[in-house]
């Protein structure tokens, strides 16, 4: 495996450090949202699939409570995302305390929860549109992709913004990118 390290945003770089060329920068947003999208992607399985289960499933334990089946598959989701995500995506950029890294990610998940949650909401209480296809669509479609877009940038100015070098007290980190 090719070792990472973290790549400092050119506004906060000390003044050893070499700033990145602009192919370089765009190298590493790419490379840093296709791990995000292939996380989102399989948080996203978990997430709807968990939500037909409970909600449309053969047991629906949660029948009718659209936004309860949401929450419950969106926290298990979210527990995965922060996992594959803290020791994946952002490896290089995680903060050594851990519990206000958590916060800061249950903040964003909470923030793309309320995004998805006014969806359904609004499919459900304004539209009137109830079934599994406009849940779904409020949910999966709408919802999740704002959210998704609300998440990333989260994730990427707030969340994880620490550095795994000795110079990283100071500086806000940048997107992993592999040494050659």
């Amino acid at each position: 495996m090719a070792y990472h390290r973290p790549v400092s945003n050119s506004a906060t770089m000390t003044a050893t450090a070499e700033p990145m060329s602009l192919s370089s920068r765009i190298r590493a947003w790419v490379h840093e949202f296709l791990q995000f999208g292939i996380v989102g992607a399989l948080a996203y399985v978990i997430d709807s699939g968990l939500f037909n289960l409970v909600q449309h499933g053969p047991t629906g334990f949660l029948s009718g409570h659209p936004n309860s089946a949401n929450v419950l598959s969106a926290t298990i989701a979210t527990i995965f995302s922060w996992v594959a995500n803290r020791y994946w995506t952002y490896r290089g950029r995680t903060r050594d305390n851990t519990w206000h890294e958590g916060i800061l990610f249950a903040l964003a998940n909470i923030g793309g929860l309320v995004i998805t949650q006014f969806c359904l909401l609004f499919t459900h209480h304004v539209l009137g549109l109830t079934g599994p296809l406009a849940d779904n669509i409020a949910a999966y479609v709408v919802g999740f992709g704002l959210g998704t877009a609300f998440r990333f940038l989260f994730y990427h100015y707030i969340v994880f913004t620490g550095s795994s070098d000795e110079a990283g007290a100071e500086e806000s980190g940048g997107p992993s990118v592999s040494d050659s």
